[in-house]
């Protein structure tokens, strides 16, 4: 139940479509470089500007949810995806962080025919896989498989989606598991930095939420999870996404026949503002005696994933904080040895507009390490990109998307993605040639707005008795406990 939070981040973009991608054998050279563009860096030929993205099949179930299958019959296996439009955005204020994941987890451990063990052997011996877990926009119940078992997986989801029976021996053994996480998560600076930056971002509602309490987690029972779910887990305005060795006309029926009873709404998804950035400069130190590091984000508000800056903001932090090419890493990492690793990114959602760069730094470096890191945030707001770096960071971006598509499941994601954010149909066929046409001054004009230097909202955990002093020179300082309690006269 510790949340990751965010759905869709620029910072991963570039890995996760890498990652998407299966393995590949070697390939043999080809017997003709016709349309391969070659500048001593990736090469992108024409044909890959002109992507024709897949279209999944569509359909629409009885009872409301929205069907798209895209085949790929190159191997005999399925996984599908259901999203339920619970997000946990909504909980009960007094179980905020909690009962929505609660009641993800507790799916797969026991119907009212299975118990946990008997699912798990199920799922062994047909060879599947199957998932649940909660997020802002919804919660995700997945499954893949051979398609020869496809049938048996299928009442397996439907028994564990539509029958579950919560049972408390399976809570209690989640709240003591998550109680004791609880405390390992309080002693990672990653976590209390993360924890301090959305209490900065998002203050007035559940965003600020990254992980539960104690007392969230001591008060949760399970009369509060059967609620939950009997609220919440309704098929209308939901999604069913396939992909594999399969046909929408084979998987209606089936779906049909097991979901068809399943009906209702559940509560509409919050409308929550995405607000400007932050006027103001900040810094937010989290004393970690100590500590031989000092864990740094440096951030505001910035973007929604609707927002026509998007695409350009992709290659805004291609260049900026994205893999090792980057400026950011070149810099902190490569030509001072300040840091083993640096990254920035943009959280582009439905509710998180944040832009933010992160690294951990030996102590006695922070100073200079967030100097650092504000010249590169200047310079790419005030200098055009060299044109060989910006063909890189293009080259880079629309080579990793022309590897995703290797992947159904990866590109099944983004044809979801289309479907929830309502963009246009095209909008992935358009996608490497608009990376490719963004100028050099089109990349400036979004750091300006998107990358803060006068504004910079600073989180910083460490031993505040050696770098106290030296964060007061970036802002107004802060100071809290590990604990998340605000310092008294740290004003």
């Amino acid at each position: 139940m510790i949340r990751a939070n965010r759905w869709f981040t620029i910072t991963a973009a570039a890995a996760l479509l890498v990652c998407s991608a299966p393995a590949q054998a070697p390939q043999q050279a080809p017997s003709s470089l016709s349309g391969v563009v070659r500048l001593n860096r990736a090469p992108v030929s024409n044909e890959i500007l002109r992507v024709k993205f897949p279209r999944p099949s569509e359909a629409r179930l009885k009872n409301g949810m929205s069907v798209m299958v895209l085949e790929d019959h190159r191997t005999p296996s399925f996984s599908m995806t259901i999203l339920i439009r619970a997000s946990s955005l909504q909980e009960p204020p007094e179980l905020a962080g909690v009962v929505a994941d609660a009641t993800a987890y507790l799916l797969r451990q026991g119907t009212k025919t299975r118990d946990a063990r008997q699912i798990a052997e199920t799922l062994a011996e047909l060879g599947g896989s199957l998932s649940a877990s909660a997020g802002q926009r919804g919660v995700s119940v997945s499954i893949s498989g051979l398609t020869d078992n496809l049938d048996e997986l299928l009442e397996l989801l439907a028994d564990v989606l539509l029958n579950p029976a919560f049972p408390q021996s399976e809570l209690d053994n989640l709240v003591r598991r998550q109680l004791s996480s609880l405390q390992a998560m309080r002693a990672q600076p990653a976590f209390l930095a993360n924890e301090r930056l959305y209490a900065i971002l998002y203050p007035n509602d559940a965003r600020k939420i990254t992980a539960p309490s104690a007392e969230a987690l001591k008060r949760l029972t399970r009369q509060d999870v059967v609620q939950y779910y009997n609220a919440n887990y309704k098929p209308a305005g939901g999604m069913i996404g396939i992909a594999g060795d399969i046909t929408l006309k084979e998987m209606l029926p089936r779906l049909e026949k097991l979901l068809g009873g399943w009906q209702g709404a559940p509560p509409p998804l919050p409308k929550l503002p995405l607000d400007p950035p932050i006027r103001e400069k900040r810094v937010a130190l989290i004393d970690r005696p100590n500590s031989v590091q000092t864990y740094l984000i440096v951030a505001n508000r910035a973007i929604g994933r609707r927002d026509p800056d998007y695409i350009a903001c992709t290659l805004l932090n291609q260049v900026l904080g994205s893999g090792p090419a980057s400026r950011l890493f070149r810099n902190i990492r490569e030509e001072k040895g300040y840091t083993y690793g640096i990254s920035s990114g943009f959280s582009a959602t439905w509710y998180y507009n944040d832009f933010e760069a992160a690294t951990s730094v030996r102590t006695e470096v922070t100073e200079a390490a967030l100097n650092e890191i504000l010249k590169e945030f200047r310079d790419v707001r005030e200098r055009l990109a060299p044109a060989d770096e910006l063909d890189g960071a293009r080259r880079a971006l629309v080579g990793s998307f022309a590897r995703s598509l290797e992947s159904t499941a990866g590109v099944l994601s983004r044809a979801m993605e289309l479907k929830d954010y309502g963009l246009p149909a095209d909008y992935w066929d358009r996608f490497p040639e608009q990376i490719m046409k963004l100028s050099p001054e089109r990349v400036r004009e979004v750091a300006r707005k998107y990358v803060p230097v006068d504004n910079i909202q600073i989180v910083a955990v460490g031993d505040a008795s050696k770098i106290r002093e030296p964060l007061k020179k970036f802002g107004p300082v802060e100071e809290y406990s590990s604990d998340g309690k605000l310092l008294t006269g740290s004003r």
